[in-house]
């Protein structure tokens, strides 16, 4: 072979190497900013908690409140404290243990407040009546809670106000169906 061909062969050497490198280069950059804006997004969301704790304490509440325990007890004009009173049975009988522990659970979120009122029968919409008839009425509950969870700094709140409808046969009071609005 003459010097002139392994000059050629030696220099086609080199560019291959160059080449890998700047690949590897590119890569690795790519790589740190995908793992730069992952750490951005993880901490992002680490900050929504505290307010979704405290969001899904006051949902857990107006569900609890949607209890057939709490509504069946409760009478017109009537309001019951989630905070402080006694969870109760079918029966009225107290079970000795207060609706804010049952709400609460073991979650982050506080029940700050809450209150069910009774806001009386009433006839039941227009397109429901054509359905049911004037066999059924309609009793309107009133829910209003407030949540807190810890946040670094602060703390977070959440309330809610809602509405429940217990839909009850005229005849003997029977729940025929219990629904959220908002």
């Amino acid at each position: 072979m003459n010097s002139l061909t392994l000059a050629r062969q030696n220099r086609e050497k080199g560019m291959a190497l160059i080449i890998a490198i700047g690949f590897l280069a590119i890569l690795s950059i790519l790589g740190a900013v995908v793992l730069d804006v992952t750490t951005r997004d993880i901490g992002t969301s680490a900050g929504f908690m505290p307010a979704r704790q405290a969001f899904y304490t006051s949902d857990r509440a107006v569900e609890y409140s949607m209890n057939r325990d709490i509504i069946v007890n409760i009478s017109q004009g009537e309001t019951v404290d989630l905070v402080t009173d006694n969870a109760l049975d079918e029966d009225g009988t107290s079970l000795g243990e207060v609706h804010k522990t049952i709400i609460e659970g073991t979650d982050v979120g506080t029940l700050e407040a809450g209150t069910v009122t009774d806001l009386g029968a009433h006839d039941l919409p227009p397109a429901m009546a054509e359905i049911h008839g004037s066999d059924f009425g309609a009793n309107l509950y009133h829910v209003e809670v407030e949540s807190t969870a810890p946040s670094a700094g602060n703390t977070m709140r959440s309330r809610v106000n809602a509405s429940i409808v217990r839909l009850y046969k005229m005849d003997d009071d029977t729940i025929f169906r219990t629904s959220g609005g908002g």
